[in-house]
């Protein structure tokens, strides 16, 4: 009798010294961050999906952060959000005050490109904190341009615009190109964002590209109603719900299983549509209490009702999963990889 309530005192004591080191643990960071201005890092200008999403984290993210910090957007536009990503690994603080939002091909830029990456970094150094969607992304053109599937582009021609050449609006309409001999299909690249591509279909300077589901929702939900666009393919390992039923995947006009399996590799980005990163090195404590704060925004109540107004998906993966994924994809079969790098090689 007198061992068995040795042994509970013993729990019980274990258990409050447990409880006292997780209350020191959360008054160290809160003490850390209360005072602190945090800087939310956007890879792409205003207007676009990427800056209403990280907008809107920001504003509700601070809440759930111990000490409760300020935190000011910042919009660092170029190449693909490739000079951010180069920014974060090398240059931003790593303390825990700098949030990044990346294009999701950045993780994976060194997989794709080998030796000709300017990333300054692997996908595997950056400190995942959280994924807000996986991507629906699709293949768009314009109605007037006269393409009703995918496979007419070997002939009848579309001007798709892209951003930089590390980001999916130009690799994944690389790809699609190469594989299907898409001769037809003109890629260009260099417009700074969403927003200006948009304009320039509006201007019928070009006249399709890849986009998100969400993407399209945030900038032109009419177009998705009025019938100014017509959606070719969806560009993903699998099919999305937010996509019309009767829109087909890309692999299902590829023959060859090895092809398709290539197209899977590539098209891994869209699973982490809107990645969240901080620079390597981050102190441990706050690095987990930033991935608890992003995933407890992902369920807060006044987020998800400010992105329902938006009509904007959310649809997270955690810090922890987008770590896996992405060192996944790092250690895939060297003869794999340099499939994609074949077929990416610019």
């Amino acid at each position: 009798m007198m061992i068995a309530r040795c042994i509970a005192r013993a729990v019980a004591f274990i258990g409050a010294m447990t409880h006292l080191g997780a209350l020191a643990a959360a008054n160290e960071i809160a003490d850390f961050y209360r005072g602190k201005t945090m800087t939310m890092f956007i890879g792409y200008p205003s207007g676009g999906g990427y800056d209403l999403y990280a907008r809107t984290i920001a504003r509700h993210i601070v809440r759930h952060i111990p000490g409760a910090p300020a935190i000011v957007p910042q919009n660092m536009p170029g190449a693909s959000s490739m000079l951010l990503g180069n920014h974060i690994a090398r240059v931003a603080p790593r303390d825990g005050t700098a949030i990044a939002a990346v294009n999701s091909a950045l993780l994976f830029d060194t997989v794709f490109q080998g030796e000709a990456s300017k990333a300054q970094f692997k996908g595997t150094d950056l400190f995942t904190i959280g994924n807000v969607v996986s991507s629906a992304s699709v293949l768009i053109a314009l109605t007037s341009a006269g393409v009703e599937r995918l496979d007419e582009l070997k002939t009848k021609p579309i001007i798709v615009g892209a951003t930089g050449r590390s980001g999916d609006t130009y690799l994944l309409p690389l790809a699609v190109k190469r594989l299907l001999g898409l001769d037809a299909l003109k890629i260009v690249p260099g417009y700074p964002g969403t927003r200006e591509i948009a304009v320039a279909l509006e201007r019928a300077e070009i006249t399709g590209r890849v986009w998100d589901m969400e993407g399209i929702k945030a900038a032109r939900p009419q177009w998705l109603k009025d019938g100014t666009i017509r959606i070719l393919a969806q560009l993903a390992p699998q099919k999305m719900p937010e996509v019309p039923a009767d829109v087909p995947l890309v692999k299902e006009f590829v023959a060859s299983a090895d092809d398709q399996k290539v197209l899977d590799v590539i098209f891994m980005s869209t699973i982490l549509a809107r990645p969240y990163v901080a620079p390597p090195g981050l102190p441990p404590a706050r690095a987990k209490a930033l991935r608890d704060a992003f995933m407890a925004t992902m369920k807060d109540e006044q987020f998800l009702a400010e992105m329902t107004k938006h009509a904007m998906t959310i649809d997270p993966t955690s810090g922890e999963d987008m770590e896996r994924i992405v060192r996944d994809a790092h250690a895939l079969p060297p003869a794999l990889v340099e499939q994609v790098r074949a077929l990416l090689r610019d």
